[in-house]
């Protein structure tokens, strides 16, 4: 689809009015246009996800792919999307060019972390580990240096208060200087109320728009708000619901030979995605075209005709 601001623009106008964002995540376009279809004003396109969808561990995604997914989904919708941009994906001349390939293909918003380049696998079993202080500044420096519309936004991520020898304090230090530096917002690895607590312990201030991921952890928007956090990211919860719905339809088959779904609800659902792909309005085309020329040829018409067979 077309923009006609900016996705960053976009993006901004809806922080600026201080609310809670609640932002799902989508790794495809049609999960991003059902979402979109849904209400939500924002998705967000995370590197675990996007490695899943490509069935690849995350720590050897490449830029590549993970512009061209989030891109994908950007296409689809009219709402921003902001995209994980892991590291940066290398020294300052990669990192350049990550922050303007996700500009060119629609992106709103990135954020770049401070885990070590390159990544390692062992992050997602617990063993984080974050790279220097320094380095992650410079990683920063040169990704704001890159930007060509400075509505794209560009937010630090931290691993510093989950990471071997690193602390909140830590993080919220690295905050503070991605501040300094001109970082448009900070997203601390905050998985628990706890964890979201101890940062702010650390970071009380209120001059940054902070970004948490949250994990089925059952915190309201309005909570999280309240504890400092206007962006609300469920990146994960998507792909996860949707395997998990999967698992169970196929697991039936196995135990019993049948695909058990509720028919109102497949029914439902079948029209949603007809819908969101814009299926009726080919059938509205089809009518006054090539089923009009049929009707007046034949004297037939398929006036009652709504679709095909949902069985």
């Amino acid at each position: 689809m077309t923009h006609s601001i900016s996705p960053g623009k976009k993006l901004r106008d809806l922080l600026a009015t201080g609310e809670p964002l609640v932002i799902p995540g989508a790794h495809d376009p049609l999960l991003g246009r059902v979402l979109q279809r849904m209400g939500f004003k924002a998705l967000a396109c995370a590197g675990w996800m996007t490695a899943g969808h490509l069935v690849t561990p995350e720590p050897v995604l490449t830029m590549s792919e993970q512009v061209e997914v989030a891109g994908r989904v950007a296409r689809a919708v009219d709402i921003p999307i902001f995209s994980d941009a892991g590291t940066g994906y290398g020294e300052p001349i990669h990192v350049m060019r990550a922050v303007r390939e996700f500009e060119n293909a629609g992106i709103a918003m990135i954020h770049i972390e401070d885990q070590h380049f390159p990544k390692r696998a062992s992050y997602h079993r617990g063993l984080e580990h974050v790279c220097d202080f320094d380095e992650f500044m410079r990683r920063l420096e040169w990704a704001l240096k890159a930007r060509k519309d400075q509505d794209f936004m560009i937010f630090a991520r931290s691993d510093a208060g989950h990471a071997v020898d690193g602390s909140w304090k830590e993080a919220a230090r690295r905050a503070r200087a991605a501040k300094e530096l001109g970082v448009d917002g900070f997203l601390p690895m905050t998985r628990t109320k706890d964890a979201m607590e101890k940062f702010r312990q650390e970071y009380p201030d209120n001059d940054l728009v902070l970004m948490t991921t949250t994990y089925f952890n059952g915190l309201p928007p309005a909570e999280l708000h309240k504890l400092g956090f206007q962006m609300q990211a469920y990146p994960l919860a998507t792909i996860i619901a949707s395997i998990a719905g999967v698992m169970s339809l196929y697991r039936g088959v196995l135990e019993t030979g049948v695909a058990s779904m509720d028919p109102d609800l497949a029914k439902e659902v079948r029209e949603e995605i007809e819908s969101a792909i814009g299926l009726p309005e080919f059938w509205e085309i089809e009518r006054q075209t090539v089923e009009a020329a049929h009707a007046s040829f034949t004297g037939k018409t398929n006036a009652g005709y709504e679709g095909h067979d949902q069985k």
